[in-house]
């Protein structure tokens, strides 16, 4: 067997600006494995707010490569041992993903039955606004009618502008999310009063994630649905994140694993969060494995590969607002 990765450049169809940077290029990999049952395919998309960059991921992944035997790799324990030593956890999905594709295959069975998840779902996602120029915001939502829900990217600056304007152009439920750009809570209270009237849905990691005790004490001072996302990424506390949260954004990127993300819904349910499936940007080889989550999730999320132009691999078919497993 053989496993390599690919360096993939993704132009962009917006200049993705969020509170802590922007870019209008994402640099993801193709993960391939050769086998003799045939090439399996998955994707990493680095992030760096979680210390990620295609250089570290491409130096981890050839120092991982040359010290484990894939042939020992013969089923999900041997699996997850091998790949406990990826700290990165983008790569770590990665290459967890594509060996569970083949190890599913040696049992004829789908990756759904080989993890016990329940089957993929058609579902509505939601569609992302980055921070932009107030005059961008009614071209930009021109087209994007068809979306019930829209995730509305913000920053402590311009996020009240951004929503009022927002709130004339469409009348689909808002999902603001923060990206951890509040550090005054009192300054953050001020910017939750201007949000009565409009059509909230959401309100995700408005602090950052070191800001427990001011989750805690919003949280009950809150009539949205706080949902966390940096708070949350390959562990939790639960007990704790149920104190500070309403829901919690699962990114399969983040969790690092198929595994661990499936661990992670049952234990938010378990602690009675409700949960989205989110994503990065990525192409549908990265958001076809997020689809296998959607019988799962209250929220879904998987809107990065429609921010790629011309998506090479159209895995995924999007209508209506409406994701569907091609």
């Amino acid at each position: 067997m053989k496993l390599w990765l690919e360096k993939l450049r993704l132009d962009l169809t917006v200049n993705w600006k969020l509170s802590r940077n922007q870019t209008t290029v994402k640099e993801n990999f193709l993960v391939y494995l050769e086998t003799p049952l045939g090439i399996f395919r998955s994707e990493i998309a680095p992030n760096l707010r979680y210390g990620e960059s295609t250089e570290n991921i491409q130096r981890a992944f050839d120092e991982w490569s040359h010290s484990v035997d894939l042939l020992t790799i013969t089923d999900l324990n041997s699996l997850m041992l091998a790949t406990q030593k990826l700290k990165l956890h983008a790569l770590s999905f990665g290459v967890e993903s594509v060996l569970v594709s083949f190890l599913a295959r040696q049992q004829n069975l789908s990756i759904t039955q080989f993890l016990n998840l329940p089957a993929p779902q058609i579902r509505e996602t939601s569609f992302s606004m980055p921070i932009m120029p107030v005059g961008e915001i009614a071209p930009y939502l021109r087209p994007l009618s068809r979306f019930r829900s829209l995730k509305i990217k913000v920053n402590a600056e311009t996020a009240v502008d951004m929503l009022s304007e927002i709130r004339k152009e469409t009348k689909a439920r808002l999902r603001v999310d923060g990206n951890e750009a509040w550090t005054d809570f009192d300054e953050f209270l001020r910017f939750q009063e201007s949000l009565k009237g409009m059509n909230i849905e959401l309100i995700e990691q408005p602090f950052p994630s070191s800001m427990a005790a001011e989750y805690r004490e919003l949280k009950v001072r809150t009539p949205y649905k706080l949902l966390a996302d940096e708070s949350i990424e390959d562990l939790g506390d639960f007990a704790e994140l149920s104190r500070q949260f309403h829901a919690v954004n699962i990114k399969l990127m983040k969790a690092g694993s198929l595994v661990r993300a499936r661990d992670l819904l049952l234990e938010a349910k378990s602690h009675g969060l409700e949960a989205m499936l989110g994503c990065m940007i990525e192409t549908t080889i990265g958001i076809s494995y997020g689809m296998l989550f959607t019988g799962m999730v209250e929220y879904v999320d998987l809107d990065g590969f429609l921010l790629v132009k011309d998506e090479p691999f159209h895995l995924v078919s999007e209508a209506e607002g409406l994701l569907k497993l091609i």
